[in-house]
């Protein structure tokens, strides 16, 4: 089995070729349990039936898109949302689908990734392409819709500007605010006219918000024949799981996720009444349950010497490095490493800054540097500093779904309490800031501190093993 990625024609390993058989069955439910870098999204995107002899290859959704049917693809955060399409954007077998994605204005405000085809992108440009297609009457609801969007996008982007509009100018904002929501509704059912998609990304919370009664999609409740959720282990099975099936009994659902990763309400203390009542996410609830499960266990993100940490620490030993140690060895060619062959350091000490300057020393990219903190204070203590030099900087909690080439993990600099212990020792917590990168790593902590924790004990042993601790004095041969 293959599939083509970015012109690209890609063998499937075994294990994803099982998954993408399975995905494409008769089960109303099935679970993807996806480690981290095992092309997780590309399997959720494509499934692929190979004709014997002859090579071809059918996408999940050219083999479940029908005319007036709908494949819903959802997650809990929009930068997830983007991340899904981006690959689906880069599979050619999609170049002919159309693909719809709805991200609520607020968001946009806030920053989330845009995408060529989110729902307001696709509905301005409808005049343009579909004009011959149009009645009269809905060429004119277009031309308002359209005036006014652009309106309300030149002040969402760029607040600034309200206060040098005339008044005719502001009264003209206030009607099309007023009027966007109706102006939106009418646009889209054009749109379903016209361009029925066969692929709706969106968040779990507006997807429910916008197929109740009276929503934006409510008219497509009765098309959607599959859900596909990634980053399911974060969709908490009270009440979104729950009310995701009693909202689509008649689709497939099909769950991707790590159950290892981050788990919904993470935010919340672990005796918060959102995490007891509900914190369970839906991949612990499948897995615990006789539901069809396909495992991906060949990981291709890391150097193999980081995949055995990984396989040490959460997997029990069953990943498989899919890329050869050959071709994850930029870092360590830079570099003069404590133990040549590991790209990996844990060092004695809280001297991050130092780190990025040493890199930046031996030519690598700040782009291709990553921070990541768990504690809020640490990210603001080093936000300046990395804004400046364009490095990424990260709390753990905000990484899921992230890679970058070298990172930078902090964790302690001090003795631990009960409190501070748990979040820190937290194991799936701690699998997410270690899994991120592709060639090597930096672990920043006080190891008295770290000896102390049960997990975190676990990875100084076998820092140990591999000689491959050091103190901030040992820094600038690393370096040199």
């Amino acid at each position: 089995m293959s599939v083509i990625l970015d012109s690209r024609r890609l063998q499937l390993r075994p294990d994803q070729a099982r998954a993408v058989e399975m995905s494409t069955g008769t089960h109303p439910i099935f679970a993807i349990q996806a480690a981290y870098g095992t092309g997780k999204t590309v399997i959720g995107g494509t499934a692929i039936q190979a004709a014997y002899g002859t090579g071809k290859t059918v996408t999940v959704t050219a083999r479940l898109s029908v005319p007036g049917e709908l494949v819903i693809a959802t997650a809990t955060t929009n930068v997830a949302i983007a991340q899904f399409i981006e690959t689906l954007l880069r599979l050619d077998e999609f170049s002919h689908l159309p693909i719809l994605r709805f991200v609520a204005d607020s968001a946009l405000q806030e920053g989330v990734p845009r995408t060529p085809v989110d729902l307001h992108t696709i509905l301005q440009s409808l005049l343009s392409r579909y004009f011959n297609r149009l009645h009269p009457q809905e060429i004119r609801r277009m031309r308002r819709y359209t005036r006014g969007r652009r309106l309300l996008e030149q002040l969402l982007f760029h607040p600034e500007q309200l206060s040098r509009l005339s008044e005719e100018e502001r009264e003209e904002y206030r009607i099309a605010e007023m009027c966007n929501s109706e102006a939106t509704e009418r646009a889209i059912a054009i749109l379903l006219r016209l361009q029925f998609p066969a692929v709706l990304c969106i968040t779990t919370s507006s997807l429910l918000n916008s197929t109740r009664e009276g929503g934006l999609f409510h008219e497509l409740l009765s098309s959607c024949r599959t859900i596909i959720a990634d980053e399911a282990s974060q969709i908490p099975e009270i009440p979104v799981f729950v009310a995701m099936v009693t909202r689509f009994p008649q689709a497939c659902h099909i769950y991707i996720g790590d159950v290892h990763q981050l788990q919904p309400h993470l935010r919340c203390p672990r005796s918060a009444l959102a995490a007891r009542l509900g914190g369970r996410g839906v991949m612990s609830l499948l897995l615990s349950r006789n539901i069809p499960l396909a495992p991906l266990v060949t990981t291709f993100r890391a150097h193999p010497a980081l995949v055995h940490l990984s396989n040490t620490l959460v997997y029990d030993g069953t990943l498989e490095s899919g890329t050869p140690a050959h071709r994850r060895n930029d870092l360590i060619l830079r570099l003069s490493l404590p133990k040549p062959r590991v790209p990996f350091v844990l060092v004695n000490d809280q001297c991050c800054r130092d780190i990025i300057r040493g890199l930046l020393s031996r030519d690598v990219p700040s782009s291709s540097i990553g921070v990541i903190t768990f504690y809020k204070e640490q990210q603001h203590r080093l936000q300046e500093y990395t804004d400046r030099l364009g490095v990424a900087l990260y709390t753990v909690d905000s990484v899921q779904g992230r890679e970058m080439d070298v990172a930078i993990v902090l964790t302690t600099r001090t003795d631990v309490d009960e409190a501070s212990g748990n979040f820190l020792n937290d194991i799936q917590r701690m699998n997410v800031a270690l899994t991120r990168c592709k060639y090597g790593q930096f672990v920043l902590g006080y190891l008295n501190a770290l000896h102390t924790l049960s997990n975190w004990s676990q990875l100084v042993a076998w820092a140990a093993r591999r000689n491959t601790i050091v103190e901030t004095v040992d820094l600038p041969d690393i370096f040199s």
